[in-house]
């Protein structure tokens, strides 16, 4: 069943954007622990409506990236992956959270964008935002995977923090067509890793060792596994 793309975006702000708290307070709790600004990276997780062609939608994208995303203000870099089932992803870093909610503001509000929300399937979008612990710098990968998930209730962050870290520096980092690994959480407390390859082909090549390293094993035990999702796109730009 298709619903109204704009009504649907604007449910979503108004209980929050993927579980994101919306307490005033906590949010000012979270940001005031930052030693400094984060770069947010915004990913938007959908189908597209039954009938819509693949390469119009993959044309149309462009034009919103082109002519309006990119030219909001906070704008970084601007994403569009599929995976090999035909599910899209949608990745937008901002300088701030205030710049993603007023691009996001914009677009509900905005003519110009309204045939391309019309190509999405509206109950199958899924949109969360999280800080990051680096800028992105990936400009050149052509797949990226990205996982999202909680951690066990008995698993310190800090402490985890340190394992994701050595997970990159002792495993990923080393791997052929390495480009870049990001990581990050939202103020729900739910973390996210990105990696960008510089292809699927190593990408690929990099899974069955990952599952079978003992470090990642460690790092895999520590989540909260009906909480887990993860997606790998071959970018479309």
């Amino acid at each position: 069943m298709k619903i109204n793309f704009i009504l649907f975006i604007t449910l979503l702000m108004s209980l929050g954007i993927s579980s994101c708290s919306s307490n005033d307070d906590h949010k000012e709790n979270q940001e005031t622990k930052m030693d400094a600004p984060k770069q947010i990276m915004e990913v938007t997780s959908f189908n597209i409506n039954e009938g819509v062609d693949a390469t119009n939608f993959a044309n149309r994208d462009a034009q919103v990236e082109a002519n309006f995303t990119s030219k909001q203000p906070g704008f970084i870099k601007r994403q569009s992956g599929v995976d090999d089932k035909g599910n899209y992803v949608v990745v937008v870093f901002w300088e701030s959270l205030a710049n993603a909610d007023s691009s996001m503001s914009h677009f509900m509000s905005d003519t110009s964008v309204a045939d391309y929300g019309q190509m999405i399937d509206g109950p199958t979008m899924k949109m969360a935002r999280y800080s990051m612990d680096k800028a992105f710098d990936a400009a050149n990968s052509q797949f990226v995977e990205i996982m999202s998930f909680n951690l066990k209730p008995d698993m310190p962050a800090e402490k985890f923090a340190k394992l994701n870290h050595k997970v990159e520096t002792a495993f990923t980092a080393k791997r052929d067509g390495f480009v870049q690994r990001l990581t990050g959480i939202n103020e729900a407390g739910t973390q996210v890793v990105a990696v960008y390859w510089e292809n699927k082909e190593k990408s690929d090549a990099s899974l069955q060792p990952f599952m079978e390293a003992e470090i990642a094993k460690k790092f895999m035990d520590k989540m909260d596994q009906t909480s887990l999702s993860m997606g790998r796109y071959q970018l479309l730009n």
